[in-house]
């Protein structure tokens, strides 16, 4: 039950993404205006393949009365195991004693079940469909946004969570620039080196697939062998798979596809990339030709390979809600107090944000990288790095588990304790150590 609204504040979010809608969750819960601007119209249609939910983010479910439900729409994973395309073991990650170290399990769940859970804890007349923002304003009185539609929404703030390519990022980006305050670093285009095809099937005969009737989840891993290419098998709820091919662009072709986006690419795109991996080994018998054919047309799409995940968004979320919280226990609202909310909010997440850009680009190459040297590190990690030394990169990690401030925290009861919130100091996330980080740094991608 949300509580009374705080007039005094009003926000914009533009998005209804997995980071959207969980902000929107959370400002209901606080009883905090807020209107959603999401660009598709019509019905929401969740779209994606899977997505995993580790430690950092399920106290925030169990806060919200939604544990039970993210439980049952998931599995746990239980490990990661790593193959080459010939089926001999690189290694494996065992993951089986995760919620007795951090109080839960590291979750694996189809997106879309997600999304329509966030989705149903949110007042439909919260959301208006069909507002593509186009150009946004602001002075110290508040921001004005403008839709293509002609449209116009005025509010005290306006978040963007409207993906990697961002109107709202855009025009923020334009007025920087025009004042000679945008950073160097800032101006080059989003920088992305793997193209992804992702799916879900439909059911599977556990017959054939006897792992997808058990109630854990084993990730399968399997390294191309000359051929820049990766591929994942995932088991899902209801004897189904989620399933991902990376290709790992070489250099030069990084440098001429800086200007392609996600939304570019359409069914011959994805038909292109699907026949391309269809003669690929399955870790469970046969080709990926069975998995592709098992899979409607609409559950599969091309996608960039994101660094910052919507895992992150979520993370977000939560510490945005709590400083606008703060925010509304003032008697006024400014454009200097929004300004040090902003500051806060920075203050909060640029470490962890950077944090989690660099682990995911380990992560990606430790999963899917083809150079001698990534070859070397991944044996290295899996098989000689002491349990123990992964162990601590993992505390490392998820040390950081943020609860909503305005509501009831949830006991903390894993073994490895969380931070408390108002200590939390985030180095750079480390998901290698010493040689095996070296010789990232030595063989870094452009």
């Amino acid at each position: 039950m949300a509580q009374q609204r705080l007039s005094h504040l009003k926000v914009l979010i533009a998005g209804a993404g997995l980071g959207g809608l969980t902000l929107a969750l959370l400002l209901e819960q606080a009883g905090i205006e807020y209107t959603i601007l999401e660009k598709h119209e019509g019905d929401l249609i969740p779209l994606g393949s899977s997505i995993s939910l580790n430690q950092s983010i399920q106290p925030l479910f169990e806060q919200l009365g939604m544990l039970k439900e993210l439980e049952s729409i998931s599995k746990p994973i239980n490990s990661m195991t790593f193959l080459k395309e010939n089926m001999n073991k690189i290694g494996s990650l065992d993951l089986s004693s995760d919620a007795v170290r951090y109080g839960y399990h590291n979750r694996i769940m189809d997106r879309p079940s997600l999304y329509k859970l966030l989705l149903s804890r949110i007042p439909e007349e919260r959301i208006i469909t069909g507002k593509q923002v186009c150009d946004i304003e602001q002075n110290d009185q508040g921001v004005l946004v403008r839709c293509s539609d002609t449209s116009s929404y005025e509010a005290d703030i306006l978040v963007g969570a409207d993906g990697a390519y961002s109107c709202v990022r855009r025009c923020l980006y334009r007025d920087l620039r025009n004042e000679n305050l945008l950073p160097k670093s800032d101006m080059a285009p989003l920088a992305f080196d793997h193209h992804c095809l992702v799916g879900i099937t439909d059911p599977i005969d556990p017959i054939y697939f006897p792992d997808l009737s058990r109630s854990t989840c084993d990730m399968m891993v399997v390294i191309g062998k000359d051929k820049p290419y990766s591929w994942w098998l995932i088991p899902l709820k209801k004897n189904r798979l989620a399933w991902r091919v990376t290709y790992n662009l070489p250099t030069t072709q990084i440098r001429q596809e800086h200007h392609i986006r996600s939304s570019d690419w359409g069914p011959l795109q994805v038909e292109e990339m699907a026949n391309a991996c269809r003669d690929f080994v399955c870790p469970y018998g046969g080709t990926l030709a069975e998995i592709i054919d098992k899979t409607p047309k609409d559950r599969i799409s091309k996608v960039l390979l994101e660094e910052k995940g919507a895992a992150q968004a979520m993370l977000d979320a939560v510490s945005l809600a709590n400083i606008l919280y703060d925010l509304t226990t003032t008697t006024t609202t400014s454009s200097a107090s929004i300004t040090t909310a902003f500051e806060a909010y920075y203050k909060d997440r640029s470490e962890h944000g950077k944090a989690a850009v660099q682990g995911s680009r380990h992560m990606g190459r430790l999963s899917g990288g083809h150079k001698w040297t990534e070859s070397v590190i991944r044996s290295m990690f899996l098989n000689i790095i002491p349990s123990k030394v992964q162990q601590t990169i993992l505390d490392k990690m998820l040390s950081h588990r943020p609860q909503a401030a305005f509501l009831p925290f949830v006991k903390d009861r894993g073994e490895h304790k969380a931070l408390p919130q108002s200590q939390v100091e985030v180095g750079r996330m480390r998901t290698l150590s010493g040689l095996c980080l070296r010789l990232f740094q030595q063989d870094s991608f452009s």
